[in-house]
């Protein structure tokens, strides 16, 4: 009998220390903006050491953009007769491959209620319709970073491959999202869970 007792709470501690040791291993929070680390096994992939800001749509899903993919091309090398797009000093930014000929903003100060915002995080929209990306690179070009393309995931597809240990989840902020130096932005996040 003393042996039974014994190996109960020999069982009881381990289920404890089991228990406690997946809580450290729960799933990520996709209920609000991320940032997103590929991992080892995108490799090879399209998606080898890309980061993405990623956020929850109201309708299911999500949507959010390659922050650290710099493309090289200007805004003006796109839109030569546009002036104001001359203004722009940054690259534009590769940002997904959905929607690839439509461009967007990424700005920390929200345009006027009229414009088709998607709210990222506190302190950052992304800009989605055209006349209104049109009125901040004339009005404020170098307070945005454009993106030409966007990331698209449908209901319970972010969460699959976060499971499936395609993407390192990280907590999302402002700076992560637009830093001074985008290209070493993967080396800097990855190994670093939440």
């Amino acid at each position: 009998m003393k042996s039974l007792v014994r190996d109960a709470r020999f069982l009881a501690a381990f289920i404890l220390l089991f228990a406690g040791s997946m809580g450290a291993t729960r799933a990520a929070d996709l209920s609000q903006a991320v940032m997103l680390v590929a991992s080892d096994s995108l490799a090879g992939s399209s998606f080898e050491q890309t980061v993405i800001v990623a956020t929850p749509l109201p309708q299911g899903g999500h949507a959010g953009f390659i922050v650290n993919r710099p493309t090289g091309v200007k805004l003006e090398t796109l839109f030569p007769e546009q002036a104001s797009t001359h203004k722009v000093v940054d690259s534009v930014y590769a940002g997904g491959p959905a929607m690839p000929r439509a461009v967007f903003a990424l700005t920390r100060k929200a345009p006027d209620k009229s414009a088709e915002v998607l709210p990222l995080m506190p302190g950052l929209v992304a800009v989605i319709d055209a006349e209104t990306v049109d009125r901040i690179i004339e009005t404020r070009p170098n307070d945005a970073r454009y993106f030409v393309g966007l990331m698209v995931w449908g209901p319970d597809e972010l969460e699959a491959q976060v499971d499936a240990g395609a993407w390192e989840v990280r907590p999302a902020d402002v700076d992560s999202v637009l830093p001074a130096n985008a290209t070493g932005l993967w080396k800097s996040l990855s190994g670093t869970p939440v």
